[in-house]
């Protein structure tokens, strides 16, 4: 038992089958009427995307915009670019539809907006930042390796210096994280495994970590076991 700890996770999770549909309700609840969609150009080909629209529109919601460009290394340029759309389409939210390089271009767009900036490189700095404007944002993983719809960290890319930057501040974390089956359902087998075996080493690392703490601990044994 450590000495001191912290722990934080504010992020509603919505689990199980039909959790999509929830979407439009968690929206208007956080306040937002034009949400913005993130994505990629593999889930839009998968359908991933489409599945999520149509959730969307079952619930009587609809996305006021979408950018579904996001490369699988996203950078700062990226992120930039995105916080200009999301203001030039006057949206007032945002739902990434992806995995860790979607979900954290989505952090660091939030991040740009909430502190009124034009650039991410103003933000930089670990656990610096104050709350700024709240940016009402749902994540939808769609790979069970990463992590990153419950994590502090956003990493994202800095092509000039040619190095992956890391951002961290409990204000990255999403309002609520989405988590259904039908995202995950249609992965091939060898992605099933390696994004499981991904699990399984952050499962490790937070029950191994300097700072593990018994919160940590019981995620991690649960983890583990879930993972086998």
């Amino acid at each position: 038992m450590p000495n001191y700890y912290e722990f934080k996770l504010p992020a509603k999770i919505l689990s199980g089958d039909g959790a999509l549909e929830h979407i439009p309700h968690e929206l208007e609840a956080l306040g937002s009427t034009r949400p913005l969609l993130l994505s990629d150009e593999g889930l839009v080909k998968a359908g991933a995307v489409a599945t999520v629209e149509g959730a969307m529109a079952q619930g009587g919601g609809a996305f006021a915009a979408q950018f579904c460009r996001i490369p699988p290394d996203s950078s700062i340029q990226t992120v930039n670019e995105i916080a200009a759309f999301f203001r030039e389409q006057n949206c007032d939210g945002l739902v990434a539809v992806g995995g860790g390089s979607v979900i954290d271009t989505a952090k660091g767009v939030g991040m740009v907006l909430a502190q009124g900036s034009g650039d991410l490189l103003q933000n930089t700095g670990c656990e610096v930042l104050g709350r700024g404007a709240h940016v009402p944002f749902i994540a939808v993983p769609t790979t069970s390796g990463t992590g990153s719809e419950a994590t502090l960290v956003a990493v994202v890319a800095n092509p000039e210096k040619h190095v992956k930057m890391e951002f961290i501040s409990y204000h990255l974390l999403p309002d609520a994280a989405v988590l259904d089956v039908r995202m995950t359902a249609s992965l091939p087998p060898r992605i099933t495994a390696s994004t499981g075996m991904d699990t399984l080493c952050h499962a490790i690392e937070a029950a191994s970590c300097l700072q593990r703490n018994p919160v940590s601990d019981a995620f991690a044994e649960k983890a583990m076991g879930l993972v086998m």
